[in-house]
Parts: structure tokens; C-alpha cells; sequence
């Protein structure tokens, strides 16, 4: 039955309601859906899904809090969690896929705006190294920085754990130095840092990508 927090045709209620209707809250939202029984008939399209959506898992986990902040951006003020917005993205895109070309390393947002010019990018001697050109910021905004994630490429289904590595230049001429774990592919995404001036609001600018092969290790 469904539990109620005043009489009938209150705010908010929680449970199922004549086996027909899930009353729930999710992240302080309160929602009504038809109850569902889940099949679970772990199809190979399910499978694949799963294994993807544990990549992603396993990834947030070790990715440092540089590599999250776009997300976190993302997700600011919005009823969902920057871990999500990493997850809801990147799984469709992910999906069916035997590496990683396609994913989404960051989001941009607000004013900000790309880099002039998609970085130079080399991967010799254990680094994944770039100078960064930012364009001229939007009025009002000021470039705080310049960021560049790498994380080892692979099949994402089934599950692949991997380390996010990551740098940040606080300066022009922005010129990024990523040191990394291993020999092999990478997939490697740099992206500018605006401050919005009037009340010091960060933004991430939409980010520029590439696959790199790194050596030197």
C-alpha cells in the first residue's frame, strides 16, 4: 500500500497503490509511475548495456575531481548528479562499440567556448603533451585554465577498469603535460576553464578529442 505523509490527495506518498501505481521521491522530486514487474530476460542487447554502464561506474570512481568538474557543472542546480549526467551520456553513445572514439570526456557550458584550435597533440616519452589556444572569452568571462583528461582506451563491454589521468595549466601559453600508466591508446580531451566575472562562476568549454597513441612508458 501506499504511504502517505497527510490524507488522501496529499503531497507526497510512498509505495504501491492498489497494485497498479508506485508513488516514490527521487533526489527531493516526488513522481507517481505504473508499477512495474522487471523481466530480466539478460539479453545480449541488456548485457551490453550493463557492461557499458559498468565502465562508466568504474571510471567515475577513479577519475579526479579536474576530470569531473564538467559534469559537475552540468549538473548545477539541476535534480540530477554530475555522475549521472558522465553515465546518461555516454552509455548510447558507448553502446555496441569495440573502443571508446565516441565518448564524452567533458561538457560545455554556459558561455564558454571551445579552443581556438584543436590542440597539437604528441605521446612520446610516457606523456600525452599539447599547447592549448583559447579564443577570446565571451564579455564578461575571464580564462581560468586549461585542462586536459587521458584515460587507456579498450572494448567498454565487457567491463573495463580504467584510470583517469589529468593536468591543468593555470597560464598562457597553456601547454599540458598528461603522464599516464601504460603504453597503448589513450583517449585524450583537453578543454578551456571560464570564470564568469560578475560572481566568479566556473564553466567548462566544450571539449576537443582525440585518440593518441602513447609510447615511452
Amino acid at each position: 500500500m501506499a504511504r502517505l505523509t497527510a490524507p488522501l490527495f496529499s503531497l507526497t506518498a510512498s509505495g504501491t497503490l492498489a497494485k497498479a501505481l508506485t508513488f516514490a521521491t527521487w533526489r527531493g522530486i516526488p513522481y507517481v509511475r505504473t508499477r512495474v514487474i522487471p523481466a530480466n530476460p539478460n539479453t545480449a542487447d541488456q548485457q551490453e548495456v550493463r557492461g557499458v554502464f559498468s565502465t562508466l561506474s568504474e571510471m567515475w570512481k577513479r577519475m579526479p575531481q579536474l576530470a569531473r568538474d564538467p559534469f559537475v557543472y552540468a549538473a548545477r542546480g539541476r535534480p540530477f548528479t554530475a555522475r549521472n549526467v558522465h553515465v546518461a551520456l555516454n552509455v548510447p553513445l558507448l553502446k555496441g562499440e569495440a573502443d571508446m572514439d565516441k565518448i564524452i570526456q567533458g561538457v560545455g557550458g554556459g558561455s564558454a567556448i571551445p579552443f581556438l584550435t584543436a590542440p597539437g597533440v604528441d605521446g612520446a616519452d610516457g606523456t600525452i603533451t599539447c599547447t592549448c589556444t583559447p579564443d577570446t572569452p565571451p564579455i564578461g568571462y575571464t580564462i581560468h585554465s586549461a585542462v586536459g583528461v587521458a584515460c587507456p582506451d579498450g572494448d567498454p563491454s565487457p567491463v573495463l577498469t580504467v584510470t583517469t589521468f589529468v593536468n591543468e595549466d593555470v597560464s598562457a601559453p597553456y601547454e599540458l603535460v598528461v603522464t599516464v600508466a601504460a603504453n597503448g591508446d589513450h583517449q585524450f580531451s583537453a578543454w578551456p576553464i571560464y570564470t564568469r566575472d560578475s560572481d566568479g562562476v566556473k564553466f567548462a568549454g566544450p571539449p576537443t578529442h582525440t585518440k593518441v597513441t602513447v609510447t615511452g612508458v
